[in-house]
């Protein structure tokens, strides 16, 4: 049986959340009793007709890599309509949300990025790392996937771009494990990038250097695991 939750918060605030929000399938009786009367239009919708809907824009979207951003988009806002989505056709869902169009996506991430997720780790903040982790909203957390953009399917350094990686990792574990998402973090290293692109990038959203290497670098990865076993024994 699925776990039950009680929703401590209502109006906005309830659709700002993610993992809560489900879009118009909130009953007329649920929008009252979460203040979400005028939130949402009139129409009450079914979870299998917001999918039908979503599903039909996706196959109108030019490219692979629009479909991704569109996909991303909505597991930003109401990730169970984004779990039904991939459940309906996974073998057809899964070449959006990860291989191959993942590595498009890394390519471009700084253009397309929209929303937080997950946490990005940056060198200048790594005396801060356990500050960082303590955030009571990361009490629940299980899984942490992480990478330092370096190496990112065949395509090389990305630098802050390979966030894409374990943002689409922990979303096959979920879709294919069943893997509460409340449960799951996406971490990005942020230590810099070789790539000469984007260190000449306006666009850019990762710290503008090149990568630490050496010492500094081995002991920021064990700076970093050791904050992680600490938070989570």
């Amino acid at each position: 049986m699925p776990e039950e939750r009680i929703v401590q918060v209502s109006g906005k605030a309830l659709l700002a959340d993610r993992l809560l929000n489900k879009g118009l399938a909130f009953s007329l009786e649920e929008r009252e009793a979460f203040g979400l009367n005028g939130l949402l239009p009139r129409a009450v919708k079914t979870l299998d007709q917001q999918v039908e809907a979503a599903i039909a824009f996706l196959a109108g979207l030019p490219t692979p890599l629009a479909r991704h951003i569109r996909m991303r988009t909505i597991q930003d806002s109401n990730e169970t309509l984004f779990y039904a989505i991939l459940e309906r056709d996974l073998e057809r869902a899964l070449p959006i949300v990860y291989t191959p169009t993942i590595g498009e996506a890394c390519q471009a991430f700084s253009e397309i990025w929209h929303q937080s997720r997950g946490l990005f780790l940056s060198w200048p903040d790594r005396d801060r790392m356990t500050e960082i982790l303590a955030d009571p909203a990361y009490d629940d957390v299980r899984i942490v996937c992480v990478t330092d953009g370096e190496r990112v399917l065949g395509l090389g350094d990305q630098g802050v771009g390979g966030m894409g990686i374990p943002i689409g990792k922990l979303s096959l574990y979920t879709a294919c494990a069943g893997i509460d998402p409340r449960h799951t973090l996406p971490i990005m290293l942020d230590v810099g990038t070789n790539n000469p692109t984007l260190l000449s990038s306006t666009n850019y959203i990762g710290w503008k250097r090149e990568r630490g290497r050496g010492a500094a670098y081995d002991s920021f990865i064990e700076q970093f695991v050791e904050a992680v076993q600490a938070r989570w024994p």
